[in-house]
């Protein structure tokens, strides 16, 4: 009877499955760990700059708007000077009509400007004003008899001088209804082709700071300038940090003075003087030279406020310009602060406001770029994690439910049913019931359940005919007792038949294929228990030192004696690498029982070969890897190889080496015990393929055998000796990798086989 046989808990597939999706999906989490580390952090920046040039674009939009608003309300007043009676009860009703409350916030006082005797010769030059109040504007009535000589101001000298028909802006400067800063935008007024007057508008710098601080609440942490055209900031985010008007006069201070010469700043400075310079040397080409000599003589002070006027007019024309950019993209360039003063790590990007030359600058700090990376990037390794983890577990609970449990139940059952027959009860055979399934165990419990009903059904018929022959012999006499004997003679040998002929179905077509890996593992396990002796002489002698210590009076002399006899066993084993032996021996008797397993499935799928994973590698592999696998038959052989360089190819390695292996261990059975036995393994390849040539000089076969010997069930070798199953399977594998097996054998001098496999293959998604 057998003994019932356990799997080890380490040796059990699904212990063993796990532990592979374990590995694979840790890799995974390694590669996807890699990919954001290196790359998803440098694309998170470049959408965090995307982002920022977005807002910044938007900022210009906004204030764009604003900057319209206030031209609007100026064309306004110059319509209504234009086209009213010279009226001044109608004019000053006109300058309050041309506001509403959607302007309280951002228009600052406004005015008509009339030129001298623009009312007549008789009426005082005088404005029409409105003035900015916290809820509104209201009318500043004014001393039609005071001497006024506004027109003699060198704002109003401009305007008469070029006559812009859209806003041309002035300085920023306080207003002195309410003290607070803006910026004027002036139009000419011209009634009958002649000059009339100027309309003004002012921008309250007050509600641009409140834009500005809005926008920049969507930087977290970041901060935003606004520049005029003399790269004087009028308007900051963070004016408690980065102060931006001089608190002596009002005026606001050069960017150079608010980021107090910081020298991060440096190229963001360059490149705005350079913008500045480039867009003066623009509006100088485009200016009459009368005009421009006129606006020089306008120009007075430092040298950051030289050519103001001439600035100030390129962008009315910039601003009037019909055919310029309309995409609303008005980011200029990107700088790094590697280091400054108020972040120590940042990046400004910096926009253009096309109507005033203005500059907008909004500094994000590189950390919050760089936490959003790391919130991103955990985020994604946590979700793929989980949804990895959550994959490994429905993967390992779907095999169990699939292949483990029922493959479980049949080893159990086979078991069962085992031991039965070595107890000869095969009338209880029926009670061994397999699962019937659909899939390949299913197909497997089917066949398994066939074969014990033959059993069952033959050992039936058998006790029958005993029980038939026990009341013959009880009746006959005693010269029949010879014929009784044989006849129970007969019965065994039908008993060994009928089994035989029973088994032999499902193993006579693998046993050719099984045998060589099959020897190939007994011949380690042969190995592996010869090189055990030494570990079992080091144990007897570890036994005999305990034995020892067990007594009372040993001589330490015998003691010192076996301790030495131990560390040389010991010393033996280390230097001869037993261990290091006894793995691989293991690791190669694991793959033949592999190679077995796969041998099984290629014959039972016969014509339709079960399609095995697919690898880009070298044939040279392959070669070694079979060579080895066929080491014990070729042992005593010569065996040379030639191997030239020859490209990758796409193939299934476990199936070419089905087909090396075959086609070795035939080179083996031709050269048998010649002398001169050799067999040589080449590689070669052209333009299309690459070929592997196996040739021996052994016996050789005739051309009739040649023809056949591809063909199913063919063999010249002696019954039980093979199926005739080996050439056919390798000439089914070489066709699904789209290559080709052919030979060349002369009787006598020997054969040689060539395999050709495609370079350039494609092979079909099934053999994953």
């Amino acid at each position: 009877m057998s003994t019932s046989k356990k799997v080890r808990f380490f040796n059990e597939v699904s212990t063993q499955v796990t532990f592979i999706l374990f590995v694979a999906f840790t890799a995974i989490l390694a590669v996807v760990f890699y990919i954001v580390d290196t790359e998803g952090y440098e694309k998170i920046r470049i959408e965090s700059a995307k982002l920022v040039i977005q807002i910044g674009d938007s900022a210009v939009n906004t204030l764009s708007s604003d900057i319209e608003r206030v031209q609007d309300r100026a064309l306004l007043l110059k319509k209504n000077a234009q086209s009213l009676p010279l009226q001044e009860d109608l004019l000053q009703v006109s300058l309050a009509n041309a506001f509403d409350k959607r302007d309280y916030r951002l228009l600052g006082s406004s005015g008509l400007w009339p030129d001298i005797n623009a009312l007549g010769t008789e009426t005082a030059a005088h404005p029409f004003l409105m003035v900015h109040q916290t809820d509104g504007f209201e009318s500043a009535q004014t001393d039609p008899s005071a001497d006024s000589s506004y027109y003699q101001s060198s704002w109003f000298q401009r305007i008469k001088a070029v006559k812009p028909e859209s806003c041309m802006w002035h300085h920023v400067r306080t207003t002195q209804s309410t003290g607070t800063p803006a910026m004027s935008c002036g139009i000419a007024i011209e009634r009958d082709n002649k000059f009339w007057g100027v309309s003004t508008v002012n921008l309250n710098l007050a509600q641009i700071q409140d834009r500005v601080t809005k926008f920049s609440k969507r930087f977290s942490s970041g901060y935003i300038l606004l520049l005029d055209n003399s790269n004087k900031v009028i308007a900051s985010s963070n004016p408690e940090r980065l102060k931006y008007i001089d608190d002596t006069n009002g005026s606001p201070l050069d960017i150079k003075a608010v980021v107090k010469f910081d020298p991060a700043w440096a190229s963001i400075i360059e490149f705005l003087e350079t913008r500045r310079t480039n867009a003066v040397n623009q509006a100088a080409t485009n200016v009459p030279a009368t005009i421009k000599k006129t606006l020089h003589s306008f120009d007075q002070g430092p040298k950051s406020t030289a050519d103001y006027s001439l600035l100030n007019y390129g962008a009315y024309l910039n601003a009037n310009d019909k055919t310029g950019d309309t995409t609303n993209n008005f980011f200029l360039k990107r700088f790094d602060l590697s280091n400054d003063n108020y972040y120590h790590g940042s990046q400004a990007f910096v926009f253009e406001v096309p109507e005033t030359y203005w500059k907008l600058i909004l500094v994000q700090p590189s950390f919050e770029v760089n936490a959003i990376a790391d919130g991103l990037s955990k985020n994604l390794i946590n979700s793929i994690m989980f949804a990895l983890f959550i994959t490994a577990g429905l993967i390992y609970f779907m095999l169990t439910y699939l292949a483990f449990n029922p493959l479980k139940e049949t080893t159990d059952k086979i078991s069962q049913a085992e031991n039965l027959i070595n107890d000869k009860q095969y009338n209880k055979l029926n009670e061994v019931t397999f699962s019937n399934s659909r899939n390949e165990i299913g197909l497997m419990n089917r066949s398994i359940t066939d074969l014990l009903q033959r059993i069952q059904s033959n050992e039936g018929k058998l006790a029958n005919i005993n029980q038939q022959l026990e009341i013959k012999v009880e009746e006959r006499t005693a010269e029949l007792q010879d014929t009784l004997k044989e006849l129970k003679n007969s019965q065994l040998q039908l008993i060994r038949s009928e089994k035989m002929a029973t088994l032999g179905q499902m193993v006579a077509g693998v046993a050719h294929e099984v045998n060589t890996p099959l020897s190939y593992v007994q011949n380690n396990l042969e190995i592996i228990g010869q090189l055990t002796a030494q570990y079992e002489d080091l144990i007897e002698l570890v036994q005999g030192l305990k034995g020892l210590k067990a007594e009372q009076s040993v001589p330490d002399n015998e003691i010192q004696q076996l301790l030495a006899d131990i560390i040389s066993a010991s010393d033996e084993i280390e230097d001869d690498e037993l261990s290091d032996e006894l793995k691989e021996l293991i690791k190669d008797s694991l793959f033949g029982v592999e190679q077995i397993t796969e041998m099984v499935l290629n014959l039972r799928n016969f014509a339709r070969l079960d399609e095995s994973k697919i690898k880009t590698i070298d044939v040279r592999e392959c070669i070694e890897a079979s060579l080895k696998i066929a080491g014990n038959a070729i042992k005593h052989q010569e065996i040379v190889t030639d191997f030239t360089s020859t490209p990758e190819i796409q193939c299934s390695p476990s199936q070419i080496n089905q087909v090396l292996v075959n086609l070795i261990n035939n080179a083996s059975h031709a050269i048998a015990d010649k002398p001169d036995g050799r067999i040589e393994v080449r590689t070669r390849a052209d333009q299309q393929n690459t070929y592997i040539d196996v040739s021996d000089n052994g016996k050789g076969m005739s051309p009739d055998i040649l023809k056949q010997i591809f063909e199913p069930f063919f063999t010249t070798k002696a019954a039980g000796e093979g199926t005739g199953l080996g050439m056919a399977i390798s000439q089914q594998i070489m066709e699904q990798h789209n290559g080709d097996i052919s030979a060349i054998s002369t009787a006598g001098m020997g054969t040689t086989f060539t395999l050709a496999l495609p370079i350039n293959n494609e092979l079909s998604a099934q053999y994953l």
